[in-house]
């Protein structure tokens, strides 16, 4: 076998985080899950940023957030006065000594409360997937995906 390339690699990751990303919104335009959304207010991109905030909870300035998605602070800050008029977010100001352009969002109880609820379908939905592979297969699946999340986690790759 030819040596492998940190580029192969990286092309390869990449190709991967758009097929999860192409997974992931099939499974969110599903009818059950779609309709759950629409109910609640939400679209693709507000509940991602949700579920976003959810998982990184250390992550609580505008500018932060932004930063991480990628995500202009002022495409971000409409998104978020959306969420909080719906009651999904709160914004606070920064006290004392700053200027007063720093904002802290935090996740409601209504926040949290939908990004579990969606979290919830979304599994039940989507767990279907690997019904019909066969166990060793889907231990082989956890397995390197386990390594994976470990790897991006730890910044395993960085010497």
């Amino acid at each position: 076998m030819k040596a492998i390339t940190g580029r192969e690699i990286i092309s390869d990751m990449m190709q991967l985080g758009i097929s999860i990303a192409r997974w992931n919104k099939q499974y969110t335009s599903r009818e059950k899950v779609a309709k759950r959304m629409e109910e609640r207010g939400l679209t693709h991109h507000q509940l991602e940023i949700l579920g976003f905030m959810k998982a990184n909870p250390e992550l609580n300035t505008v500018s932060e957030i932004a930063a991480e998605l990628y995500i202009s602070k002022g495409s971000l800050s409409l998104m978020l006065t959306k969420l909080q008029t719906a009651g999904f977010i709160q914004k606070t100001s920064a006290k004392g000594g700053d200027d007063g352009r720093k904002v802290y969002v935090t996740l409601t109880e209504k926040g949290n409360t939908v990004v579990d609820e969606i979290t919830e379908l979304l599994l039940e939905q989507t767990s279907a997937a690997f019904e019909n592979v066969d166990e060793k297969s889907r231990e082989q699946i956890y397995i390197k995906v386990k390594e994976l999340k470990e790897l991006f986690n730890t910044g395993g790759w960085i010497k």
